[in-house]
């Protein structure tokens, strides 16, 4: 991100506070910096950022066979 550490925690500090936004190239770069997706910084609650971050680390294949899972799962719940 190029900042001196102090000012990221500061800067980081206001965005989770909401007092400061963030753009998506910024969420980008924070995401970089943290190994994460982007997806698992925006998740709406705890168990959907845990399901993010454990598909990233799947390979493709195990990903597809995950996700195809999970939809399975979503139309036996309906």
């Amino acid at each position: 991100m190029g900042l001196d550490k102090n000012l990221a925690g500061n800067r980081v500090n206001r965005y989770e506070s909401q007092a400061r936004g963030i753009d998506l190239d910024g969420l980008g770069k924070l995401a970089e910096v943290l190994g994460v997706p982007m997806a698992y910084l925006v998740a709406e609650d705890e168990a959907m950022a845990d399901a993010v971050l454990a598909l990233a680390q799947l390979s493709p294949e195990q990903r597809a066979k995950a996700v195809a899972a999970i939809i399975k799962l979503a139309v036996k719940s309906d």
